[in-house]
């Protein structure tokens, strides 16, 4: 029989962020709406989504399919996630504040909360057809009918896999133009990093994996604030207000925009600091 302590916590690791996103569908189907459990289905399917791939490629065979649920399970939650935050975090910031908000703020907050409420009754129907049984007993049969490799090799993987989730990072941080793409692009690029870094982080020095999730998160909460800000702009624009009750609207939208560039420039200052960093997957033998 073979064993390989290094690959049964990799394998532990999949199986708790699966774990956690079927612990969250159960508690969003039998309790009242949580957005925290909402954010805890995403991100358990987030980290599968972005590193199982990297796995199941030290076999012949993959779970391309297994993938390919797993995250059109994640998308169709996607648009209630981003109502939640511009509820519960963007638009409690702007009221705070913008100085001067222009009336009827009150109508904007009520046509906000009215598009809340449709995403969470859109969501709740989306998990009822979003099971997970069949993508979690799949990745276990795999696990369990694959031989696992040596240390080295699982070292190797996960260098290379890194050096690949780096490389395409660097190539989305030269495309920013400003624009909510290609910062979603780019923020969706740093979250896989982290999370392939987070799921070997035990096959390298500690100090060196430490470092760059600690710089990763940061850059991470940037992006997510200057992506959240243009998010909730949009989302706002969508809204059908009488032309009567638009200038809060207007009102937030030029603060969103701002609140975003400042984010950004704070992104900009954690790069650098990322930039500083040797890259530590680079120097195994």
């Amino acid at each position: 029989m073979h064993t390989s302590s290094e690959f049964e916590r990799i394998r532990q690791n999949l199986d708790g962020y699966l774990g956690k996103a079927v612990d969250a569908r159960k508690q969003l189907l039998e309790q009242p709406y949580d957005a925290k459990q909402l954010h805890a289905w995403r991100v358990g399917l987030r980290r599968v989504t972005a590193t199982l791939n990297s796995v199941t490629r030290l076999s012949d065979d993959g779970l391309d399919d297994v993938i390919s649920h797993l995250r059109s399970c994640r998308e169709v939650t996607g648009h209630c996630r981003d109502v939640d935050i511009l509820v519960q975090e963007t638009l409690p910031a702007f009221l705070r504040e913008c100085p001067v908000i222009p009336p009827p703020a009150a109508v904007m907050q009520q046509a906000v909360a009215e598009l809340q409420t449709q995403a969470h009754a859109q969501t709740i129907a989306a998990l009822k057809k979003s099971s997970l049984a069949i993508p979690v007993q799949s990745w276990r049969h795999w696990a369990a009918a694959f031989d696992p490799p040596s240390e080295r090799r699982l070292r190797e993987n996960a260098a290379a896999v890194i050096d690949d989730r780096f490389n395409v990072m660097k190539k989305r941080i030269a495309k920013l133009n400003g624009g909510r793409k290609r910062l979603h692009r780019l923020r969706a690029a740093i979250k896989k990093l982290r999370y392939s870094v987070e799921l070997y982080q035990h096959l390298f020095p500690k100090r060196a994996t430490s470092a760059w999730l600690k710089q990763l998160t940061d850059l991470q909460a940037h992006l997510g604030r200057a992506h959240d800000r243009l998010m909730g702009r949009d989302l706002v624009a969508t809204l059908e207000l009488a032309d009567s009750d638009q200038d809060p609207v207007k009102a937030f939208r030029r603060w969103a925009r701002k609140s975003a560039y400042d984010a950004s420039s704070k992104m900009a200052q954690s790069l650098t600091k990322l930039d500083k960093l040797s890259c530590f997957w680079r120097k195994t033998a």
